[in-house]
Parts: C-alpha cells; structure tokens; sequence
C-alpha cells in the first residue's frame, strides 16, 4: 500500500516512495564474444515484481557470426513466466530493418536474445554477425524473480 489508505489520492510523491521512477542502467552486449557498444538509452521503472524497459544501442565493435545475440536486463526474468519484448536490429551493412521478438535466453536468466520470422534466433537465421554502424532497440516486460 505504500502507506497510502483507502480512497487517498496517488500523487506522483506517492508513486516516487514505491518505486516508480525511471531507472539508468547498462545493458551487456554479447554475440559469442562481448560487443562494445554506445548506449544510447537503457531505462526501467519497476511496480512491486513488474519491469518495464527499454533500450537503444549502438554497436560499435562486432560479434560472431552465426552467433545467438544477446542483451542484458537489469534484473532477472521468474523462470516460469512468459516475457514481452519486442524490437528490432538495424543493419547498416545491408540497409535492412529486423523486427524481432525477443525472449530470456534461460529459464530465470538475466539476457534476452532475439528471434526472427524464421523461428530460429537472430545470427543463426538469417547467419550474421552484429557490426560497427549496426542499432539494436528494445521495449520490454517482464516478471523478476
């Protein structure tokens, strides 16, 4: 209840004592190896066990090709809950857009990886690797653990 009674009025104050403001935070970047990256926002606000984020990165090295792309989270996924995550990967090499619906990579694990129309996940379906000029964008919700 957050010290709030019944019938009270939640004022932005109330909502700022329980959690509710944004949060920065530094997502990983991995494809096999670990991607150096820009961060250009990677935020979250959390109510009780509910995340809800999003980020946007620059790549600024390279990963592996044929390799599963992974990113961070800031916490934790409830292994036995589903996750919303959808995004895309631009590729500037190719000029082409991905949309891409992204999931934990393990039961209750920390990185989400993203999957292409094709069912499999990005890198191994279509086969590429993550470049220097490429963007990565997320918008996520999720149950912690």
């Amino acid at each position: 209840t957050a010290g709030t009674t019944s019938g009270q009025v939640l004022t932005a104050a109330t909502l700022n004592t329980i959690g509710a403001e944004w949060v920065d935070y530094t997502p990983t970047l991995t494809q096999t190896v670990t991607v150096t990256k820009t961060v250009v926002l990677a935020r979250y606000c959390q109510f009780q066990k509910t995340i809800i984020g999003h980020m946007v990165l620059n790549v600024t090295g390279a990963g592996t090709l044929g390799g599963q792309l992974l990113m961070g989270l800031p916490f934790a996924v409830k292994s036995s809950q589903p996750m919303a995550a959808f995004g895309y990967v631009y590729d500037l090499s190719t000029n082409t857009m991905y949309n891409l619906t992204f999931v934990p990579n393990t039961a209750g694990g920390s990185t989400i990886g993203g999957f292409y129309q094709t069912g499999n996940y990005w890198g191994a379906s279509p086969s590429l690797a993550i470049a220097n000029g490429d963007q990565i964008a997320i918008q996520f919700t999720y149950e912690v653990a």
